[in-house]
C-alpha cells in the first residue's frame, strides 16, 4: 500500500515540476529592456477609435496599465494616472488602460467613479495580459519612445506614485 502512495506522490511531483517548467517557458514576463509586443486592442466607449494599436504610439513614452474594476489598488492608481496624463500628454506621454473584466459593464461602473481621458481597451479573455505574463493587479509597463519596457509595476502604492513622475520626465527627455 505504501508503494502505491509513494508512486502516486512521485507521479504528482513529476507532473508539478513539469507544469512549472512548461509555464516558465511559455509565459515569460516582460523585463526592462525587452521590446513590448505589438498589440491591437478593442476600445471601451471612452475612445473615438475602435482599436488601439500600440505600434502607432511609437515615439511617445507610454504607460500600459492592466486593471480590473474589482482591484483596490486600481482605484488609487486611476486619479494619479489621469493627472499624469493631463500634465504630460502634450509633451509626448500616453497612458493606455487595458481592462480585464469579463463584463464590460463592470468597467463602465468603475469609470463612473474614476473617469479618465486616456484611452481604455477591453480584453475580457485576458489574452493581452497572458501575452506579457502579468504578475498581479494592477500591472503596468512603462515604455520608452522606442517601445522598449523601461520599468514594470505590480500593484500601486504612494511610493510608486511619487517615483512615476520622475521616471516619466526622465524618459521624455531621452532622444528617440
Amino acid at each position: 500500500m505504501t508503494k502505491l502512495y509513494t508512486g502516486i506522490f512521485h507521479g504528482f511531483v513529476k507532473f508539478f515540476v513539469c507544469s512549472i517548467a512548461f509555464l516558465t517557458l511559455t509565459s515569460r514576463a516582460l523585463e526592462p529592456g525587452s521590446p513590448f509586443p505589438p498589440m491591437q486592442l478593442q476600445t471601451l466607449d471612452n475612445f473615438p477609435q475602435e482599436n488601439i494599436q500600440l505600434h502607432k504610439l511609437q515615439g511617445k513614452v507610454v504607460y500600459i496599465d492592466f486593471w480590473a474594476s474589482w482591484c483596490g489598488p486600481c482605484r488609487k492608481s486611476f486619479p494619479v494616472l489621469e493627472n499624469l496624463h493631463k500634465h504630460y500628454k502634450k509633451k509626448g506621454f500616453e497612458v493606455v488602460g487595458v481592462n480585464l473584466d469579463e463584463n464590460s459593464d463592470d468597467a463602465k461602473h468603475f469609470l463612473n467613479d474614476f473617469p479618465v481621458g486616456f484611452p481604455l481597451a477591453q480584453d475580457p479573455q485576458g489574452k493581452s495580459a497572458e501575452a506579457v505574463a502579468i504578475k498581479g493587479m494592477p500591472s503596468a509597463f512603462i515604455l520608452d519612445r522606442n517601445g522598449v519596457v523601461r520599468h514594470t509595476i505590480v500593484g500601486f502604492n504612494d511610493k510608486e506614485a511619487q517615483q512615476l513622475e520622475t521616471l516619466i520626465t526622465q524618459l521624455l527627455k531621452e532622444p528617440l
